[in-house]
């Protein structure tokens, strides 16, 4: 993507066009990671995961992106890498709270670690369009970008269900609701992540 797409891009971001956001996360996604990756000390890379550090800035990028205004894309790139050194110190800080030693548990079992090409070839499973990204380095982008499209509520659901793998029972008791509100927004969220990485698909194939 060049300069002048990106403008153009950046000018349908500031008007509210959440797909030209999406679309820029993803181009955006290989220089966040690698920043990340550089401010992750080695022994709490088993604690602190960049995709999932880069899912709530993203998350947190569709949440704040109104009234934003960028003069260009470098200034736009720097607006993301803010948010994601953010989402990193707010993980660091849960680590604390959780006062994991990281230090003395590092030659120990690993954290479980969440799937998201996993959930990928779930949602694809029920849609062909998606399952062009498959193959591409930006199918994890695709993912990550299109949950944080997604409500909160969808969102968790989610991560619980179809990253943790945890039964509905257990969800909708620490959601707070029904298993049967489970099960619907279960249905909502995948088939809004069908719709939006259709959306990413279209953009990644026509660059």
């Amino acid at each position: 993507m060049d300069d002048c797409e990106q403008r153009a891009l950046i000018g349908q971001v500031v008007g509210g066009n959440r797909d030209a956001l999406q679309n820029l996360i993803v181009w955006h996604d290989g220089s966040l990671r690698a920043k990340l990756e550089r401010e992750i000390e080695p022994g709490a890379r088993r604690y602190l995961e960049p995709d999932d550090v880069l899912q709530d800035a993203y998350a947190a990028a569709f949440k704040s992106i109104g009234g934003c205004h960028f003069a260009d894309p470098a200034q736009f790139y720097k607006w993301l890498e803010k948010i994601a050194l953010n989402s990193l110190k707010n993980r660091r800080r849960d680590l604390r709270r959780q006062k994991r030693d990281i230090a003395r548990e590092v030659h120990g079992s690993a954290a479980p670690r969440t799937s998201y090409p996993a959930l990928l070839d779930r949602v694809s499973a029920h849609d062909g369009t998606p399952s062009r990204l498959a193959a591409r380095r930006e199918a994890v982008a695709a993912m990550l970008s299109s949950l944080a499209r997604l409500t909160d509520d969808q969102r968790d659901v989610v991560r619980m269900r179809f990253l943790e793998e945890l039964a509905v029972a257990e969800v909708a008791d620490r959601l707070g609701k029904t298993e049967a509100a489970i099960h619907a927004l279960s249905m909502r969220a995948l088939r809004a992540l069908q719709l939006y990485l259709g959306a990413v698909s279209d953009f990644l194939t026509r660059s």
